[in-house]
């Protein structure tokens, strides 16, 4: 019997042991991953820098080049960031064209540098237009659409840009929640802005949010929508009658030029609300592009942003 309980005893032991040994390398493992997620934070971070060091994240590859630029909000006093990469080139007649970019919903500024994965927009549009200043805004929250806030941050970062640059010119850029309101703000900017604003690239955005908030398929840009606007169409109208661009479409410059691109599969900004734009916009007599792309609601590829930036600058 008791050489059972020996055997019984050393089994025991080993299992603990063989079990101790697992959590170690579990452990092992966790603390590598934690360190890797660590160092991939700092590498990011570092990229990220600060305008105030006057100094470039990679001086070896400068057309990469972005810097983090923060400031106080006028409108809550809240501190806010936003990306800013400055001209490969400057312009011989010193004028300026400064891009302006609107991420999406659940996204953040970081967006145009990191997104679509293996080739992002950012770098391409650089290489494709070395002499814009590109401003990649955070405008108030990830889910801000148009309301006030994120209105009232556009105006001050495109102020403090313009005060920087020389500006001539502005284009408004944005995909899906920053399609929306790219268009948007062509109409309702600060009459020193708006007149500078020479054309919008928005890619499966939307005119009327109402309508928008209706029709979409996607619960979550339902409940961001109506976060933003307070509530939905029907609780209150004024506000997103207020907010959408069809309803300002009389303010609008009839100079500014507009690149439209609609997703053929979008079930979450349908693409009808495209067509809907486009027609509205044309029979306003602005020129107009219209680009149907058959996929789904998605960041296409970095050309297409390209091709809206250079039909807006003819």
């Amino acid at each position: 019997m008791s050489s059972l309980w020996r055997l019984i005893t050393l089994i025991l032991v080993i299992a603990l042991t063989i079990g101790l040994i697992v959590m170690i390398v579990l452990f092992a493992g966790s603390q590598k991953r934690v360190r890797h997620l660590k160092n991939e934070k700092f590498q990011l971070l570092s990229q990220v820098s600060s305008l105030t060091t006057g100094k470039s994240p990679d001086s070896a590859r400068d057309e990469q080049s972005l810097y983090r630029r923060d400031f106080v909000s006028h409108e809550d006093g809240n501190r806010d960031s936003y990306i800013l990469s400055p001209p490969l080139v400057h312009p011989s007649d010193g004028k300026y064209v400064l891009v302006v970019y609107l991420h999406g919903m659940g996204s953040n500024y970081l967006e145009p540098y990191f997104v679509p994965d293996k080739e992002p927009i950012a770098p391409r549009l650089r290489e494709a237009f070395p002499g814009i200043v590109l401003a990649s805004l955070s405008y108030g929250k990830d889910s801000s659409w148009t309301n006030p806030k994120a209105i009232a941050d556009i105006n001050q970062n495109i102020s403090e840009l313009t005060y920087a640059y020389p500006v001539d010119s502005i284009v408004m850029m944005g995909t899906s929640m920053g399609g929306c309101a790219a268009v948007y703000y062509s109409a309702v900017a600060p009459e020193p802005i708006r007149r500078r604003i020479r054309g919008v690239v928005s890619i499966e955005g939307a005119g009327d949010l109402a309508e928008l908030f209706r029709s979409t398929g996607s619960t979550v840009v339902k409940f961001g929508i109506a976060g933003a606007m307070g509530g939905a169409p029907e609780a209150v109208p004024d506000i997103y009658r207020q907010s959408s661009f069809l309803s300002h479409l009389d303010e609008l410059p009839q100079n500014t030029r507009f690149a439209i691109v609609s997703a053929r599969q979008d079930t979450t900004v349908p693409p009808a609300l495209q067509k809907e734009l486009k027609e509205r916009i044309e029979n306003h007599g602005n020129p107009v592009s219209f680009v149907e792309l058959d996929a789904g609601h998605e960041m296409p590829p970095p050309g297409v942003y390209v091709d809206g930036l250079r039909f807006v600058l003819q």
